[in-house]
């Protein structure tokens, strides 16, 4: 199983734990801070590295889009659909009514999953499709170099969420 594969499933099983999708919306985004603070490492010596972990994730995206001649090409998508949710996630933590949000998350996740399908491991409603996107999206994001990230990683058809692709 590759770090894109797995990193999926713990992203899955971590968010299914949360019902509402604010709370799914928040933790999904540390997640993804997590898998970017992983790519960047990739692409930057120790000391640019350990400066990145205090930026910001807006300055983070920054960074890694600056890094994108060393890396695949469907980073540059990923880093669209971190921007789009950076944005939802900034209106759902500073507007005192966060009307919309529902469907921009909607709109948000389908979009992702029409550039990165990854592994679906349950049936999908409005909070599992959500969080379906985001880990499909951090497997993209945790490992640009790898090319399961390049393809998808549900293109492993022996993989069903669970290690060893156990049935």
């Amino acid at each position: 199983m590759s770090l894109p594969q797995i990193f999926q499933w713990v992203v899955s099983a971590h968010l299914d734990d949360h019902k509402s999708p604010e709370l799914v919306l928040l933790k999904g985004h540390l997640l993804l801070e997590v898998a970017i603070d992983n790519a960047a490492q990739q692409f930057l010596a120790k000391e640019k590295h350990e400066n990145l972990t205090e930026f910001s994730f807006h300055k983070k995206l920054q960074t890694l889009s600056s890094l994108q001649t060393q890396s695949p090409a469907n980073m540059a998508k990923a880093i669209e659909h971190l921007h789009a949710l950076n944005r939802i996630r900034n209106r759902l933590a500073h507007e005192f009514q966060f009307a919309g949000g529902e469907d921009s998350l909607a709109q948000w996740s389908q979009a992702v999953l029409s550039d990165f399908s990854g592994v679906k491991f349950q049936r999908h409603t409005f909070r599992t499709k959500l969080i379906h996107a985001i880990g499909a999206l951090a497997s993209v994001v945790v490992n640009p170099k790898s090319d399961l990230s390049i393809e998808s990683a549900g293109s492993n058809p022996s993989f069903n969420g669970t290690p060893g692709g156990a049935r």
